[in-house]
């Protein structure tokens, strides 16, 4: 056992503590031309006070912190709630947040908590934390974060509504919480972060479903940095300083406003104009115009998980693994990449993010070849009249890979409807079922920062599994990987999950989609993350220089 120093605590941790589905050796490799790009933002002394406005290209679904399953309200939850265990944004790996520390022995966590209070100035205790983890765990809760807890003993149980309460999770005093995992879990530290606290006296017997109309989750009361002031729902979202914040000093900006613009290119207007100060989704095709700009300051963060085509096994002829295969080999990716993505780009291959230590080297792409893709066609029977590829409004790099699928596909025999929706209509029909064809990284995507979670994606009957995707081998493979806890064992278990996937093709991923982070030059305190929230995943440290 070996010890981390942090600023605000001391950490107990083992080899297990870094796991979270990162390498810790590997980490500070990750994003080594973005951070010295930002580190160089910085200055010595920090600014309080002012404010930022940031422009994005999608709302969020919700603010519900046991509900939000999507990047724009997860950034939110984050803001107003905080996390228990939050990742590093440089490193990738778990460090301390409302948990100031923890042990391990064993499959036994102790946390022990910041002395932290909430936005009303309520102290947050172990029994709001044991609250809200019991709340994700709860079946008439619906979380999609629930499977990332059901490792702990006694959750499955608790879940299907056979257990009364949670045998795992115990408070020992105000401060401390222990919980103990039924299974060795590689993923459980890192999947804490899921885990923002709420007041139990204020919800305690009210409903957290997505569906719930409770006046908390329209004017919420977390430990987060800010609270909560408006949302405009497809306009504006306003969050203040939050004087209650545990961390002496933060958050340096006393206000954060999130402006939805669903236009990429005109986030690039807007970023030129000055009119927002900084957004993480601006059009690739203005990065020689943002970059040239004096005023702003760009950065290029590591490609994520490849974007592509989710496929929906609810419908028949999409469950035909030829009709999917057929797809991928009448698309040419390396043209795609060339034409439409602005040289930032490239041809995708396999789920996992190319930075993310599991991420397979051996791995072959599916060739080009629309002679075979038209045979394969042929052989799976004439496509059914008005299959829908759903992409979300605004994204222009999603809007031309679409553009580019219906004219590919038409060249085999196939016209497909082309469907171009608001996101937060996009992500919510994926998550609901009601989609044909739709971009994968709406609402479920890949594995970026932790492999496991393409267990969640694609495991039978997992909580992402928006397809209805089953392979009971690949079952066998995401369940060996996720409690696996040396990370070179895990290596080879996750080559095989790679190659079943690209051979089963639930979701094709096509292309890596070129990020550009922008924020105007007189801010500093950011790092480019693969991190929810990009260079504002720790907007709390974010300030305006002298």
């Amino acid at each position: 056992m070996s010890d981390e120093t942090s600023p605000r605590g001391r950490v107990d941790v083992s080899r297990r503590a870094f796991l979270g589905g990162m390498a810790a050796t590997a980490a500070a490799a990750i994003l080594p031309t973005a951070s010295q790009a930002a580190s160089s933002t910085q200055s010595a002394q920090p600014k309080p006070g002012g404010s930022i406005l940031i422009g994005t290209l999608g709302e969020a679904n919700t603010i519900n912190p046991f509900a939000s399953a999507d990047s724009e309200g997860d950034i939110r939850v984050k803001m107003l709630f905080d996390e228990l265990v939050r990742l590093d944004p440089k490193t990738l790996v778990p460090k301390p947040s409302l948990a100031k520390s923890w042990k391990i022995a064993g499959n036994t966590f102790t946390f022990t908590l910041q002395d932290a209070t909430f936005s009303d100035g309520s102290p947050l205790t172990a029994d709001d934390v044991a609250f809200t983890m019991k709340g994700i765990l709860a079946k008439a809760t619906a979380s999609p974060r629930q499977t990332y807890l059901l490792s702990i003993q006694g959750a499955k149980d608790y879940a299907a509504g056979t257990a009364q309460d949670v045998a795992g999770i115990k408070v020992a005093d105000p401060k401390t919480l222990v919980v103990t995992l039924a299974q060795p879990d590689a993923s459980f530290l890192a999947n804490m972060r899921f885990v923002s606290p709420v007041p139990m006296k204020l919800l305690q017997g009210k409903d957290l479903s997505r569906a719930s109309h409770e006046s908390f989750f329209q004017h919420p009361v977390g430990a987060g940095a800010f609270t909560f002031v408006s949302w405009n729902i497809g306009g504006d979202f306003v969050a203040a300083r939050n004087p209650h914040y545990f961390e002496s000093g933060l958050p340096y900006l006393d206000k954060v406003t999130y402006r939805v613009i669903p236009d990429a290119q005109s986030l690039v207007n807007s970023l030129l104009s000055g009119d927002i100060d900084g957004s993480l989704y601006p059009s690739p095709a203005g990065a020689d115009k943002l970059k040239a700009n004096k005023d702003l300051a760009v950065l290029v963060p590591p490609f994520s998980a490849p974007d592509g085509w989710q496929f929906n096994f609810r419908n028949p002829y999409l469950a035909k693994q030829e009709v999917r295969m057929a797809v991928a080999m009448a698309l040419d990716m390396n043209q795609f990449a060339k034409d439409s993505l602005y040289g930032l780009g490239k041809p995708g291959l396999g789920p996992i993010a190319p930075s993310n230590y599991a991420f397979d080297k051996d791995l072959q792409p599916i060739p080009y070849d629309p002679d075979r893709a038209k045979a394969l066609l042929k052989q799976a029977g004439t496509p059914p009249s008005g299959l829908r590829f759903t992409v979300n409004q605004g994204n222009v790099l999603r809007e031309d890979f679409l553009t580019y699928t219906q004219a590919k596909l038409q060249e085999i025999g196939w016209n497909i409807k082309p469907e171009v929706i608001e996101y937060a209509t996009a992500v919510s029909r994926v998550q609901t079922g009601d989609f044909d064809v739709a971009e994968s990284n709406m609402a479920s995507g890949g594995a970026s920062i932790d492999p496991s979670d393409l267990g969640l994606i694609f495991g039978t009957g997992q909580s992402q599994n928006y397809s209805k995707y089953s392979n009971p081998k690949l079952d066998t493979l995401l369940a060996q990987a996720k409690q696996e806890l040396d990370i070179e064992k895990q290596k080879p278990l996750y080559a095989q999950i790679q190659k079943i996937l690209m051979q089963d093709l639930p979701t094709w991923f096509a292309w890596y989609r070129p990020f550009l982070y922008v924020a105007k030059s007189k801010f500093a305190g950011y790092v480019a993350t693969l991190d929810t929230g990009g260079i504002f995943s720790e907007i709390e440290k974010m300030y305006i220089k002298e």
